[in-house]
């Protein structure tokens, strides 16, 4: 049996006419979003670095000679085959005006390249290596790959208005939390895409108001994902037993993962209950209890990282992701109501929420729901019922809402 040699996706062709019309026409630079190492030739890739690094640098009379010049000033200029390899750019003939379409033929073989070379890493780790991890490096390294597919592009007010239009005639795209007050300050609900943080201290409902947000979601019959990395699955259904009886429970279409802790496991679980199940909301008890890939950063840069992966999932599979999180005890300590700056070990958390969320208990079974950011949205204060016997919040009876901006 013979042995063939696959040559990785390339065309060389399409990267000979993005240089060439760089060169021909300095302005077609802007139109390019390609990163070197997107092309498969070193010399390509060598080019294309001095030329864009030219243009940054306020050099606007790119060609053959410039570049050439460029070139032997960094000692590269023999490494990439002199004027020979020049002259063969410049014989391309290729036409400026289509530079983006020899850019995305480009990528497109990149991104052919990079799958392939994710794909046969993760084959060569599976004979060796723990399955969780080779899924998890896997499905990181696939979610990298789809980011750079999506680019960069600027649209005009035009489209963004047809996108608004969109959303508002697809009302399903906006979920009820199941409370008509909380509704009400978010703008109707949580939206796909959405990642929203439910702030507080303990004993101040956070779980319960999250695994509420995705009862009534699946009340609604649209399954929801529950990760809980502090309550085993007996403990989440011993709560939801006591305001929902068992038989209506166990048809219910939530789905809980509670035997998982690394970041990129979870990842992992939430991609696949969205292609199992088709959830419609992730729920994850709580934010700080994840472990982190990189365990030798600082516990800021561990804590950011998960955030910035919740975040990233939720506009990767549009559904909206909640995630309960720890506050400090400042709050306590100076006798009053939490704030954004409570946040537990890290600000980047507020950076990466849509939503922040944080719950405050009140005597006599009064609790406030603080919405603390929201973009696009009013921040402002939520009255709401707690029933603690039952683990339930309820729409405050006499006080709907109060507050506006904070």
């Amino acid at each position: 049996m013979i042995n063939t040699i696959r040559i990785p996706p390339q065309n060389l062709d399409a990267e000979r006419s993005v240089l060439g019309s760089m060169l021909l026409l300095n302005d077609a630079i802007d139109d390019i979003d390609l990163r070197p190492d997107e092309f498969y030739r070193d010399e390509h890739q060598a080019v294309f670095t001095v030329v864009r690094d030219m243009w940054r640098d306020g050099c606007r009379s790119i060609d053959v000679v410039t570049l050439a010049e460029e070139l032997r000033r960094r000692d590269q200029f023999d490494s990439i085959g002199g004027a020979v390899f020049l002259a063969e750019l410049m014989d391309t003939e290729p036409h400026a005006a289509h530079v983006r379409h020899y850019s995305k033929l480009v990528r497109q073989k990149a991104q052919q390249r990079n799958l392939i070379y994710a794909c046969t890493d993760a084959i060569e780790k599976a004979y060796g290596g723990e399955s969780d991890e080779v899924l998890a490096e896997l499905d990181s390294k696939l979610l990298n790959i789809r980011e750079v597919s999506s680019g960069g592009d600027i649209v005009t007010m035009a489209d963004a208005v047809d996108a608004l239009e969109q959303r508002e005639r697809n009302p399903a795209a906006v979920h009820s939390t199941g409370l008509v007050d909380l509704n009400r300050q978010i703008r109707g609900g949580l939206r796909d895409g959405q990642l929203m943080i439910v702030g507080g201290r303990p004993g101040s409902g956070k779980s319960v108001l999250t695994g509420q947000i995705a009862k009534a979601f699946a009340d609604r019959g649209e399954p929801a994902l529950i990760v809980s990395l502090e309550m085993d699955r007996a403990e989440i259904a011993e709560r939801y037993v006591q305001s929902v009886d068992r038989r209506t429970l166990r048809a219910l279409p939530i789905h809980l993962v509670d035997s998982a802790f690394e970041a990129g496991r979870i990842a992992s679980l939430i991609r696949l209950a969205k292609r199992k199940y088709n959830i419609q909301i992730a729920v994850l008890d709580y934010l700080q209890l994840t472990e982190p890939e990189d365990r030798k950063a600082s516990r800021e840069r561990q804590v950011a990282d998960v955030s910035r992966m919740r975040k990233r999932l939720a506009g990767e599979l549009k559904i909206p992701v909640v995630a309960a999180c720890q506050l400090n005890r400042a709050n306590d300590k100076e006798q009053r109501l939490p704030r954004l700056s409570d946040l537990r070990e890290s600000g980047s958390i507020e950076q990466d929420a849509d939503i922040v969320l944080l719950l405050h208990q009140d005597d006599d079974n009064v609790a406030k729901a603080i919405v603390a950011k929201q973009r696009n949205g009013c921040t402002g204060v939520v009255q709401l019922t707690f029933r603690g016997d039952m683990f339930r919040f309820e729409n405050y009876a006499n006080q709907p809402i109060y507050g506006g901006e904070m």
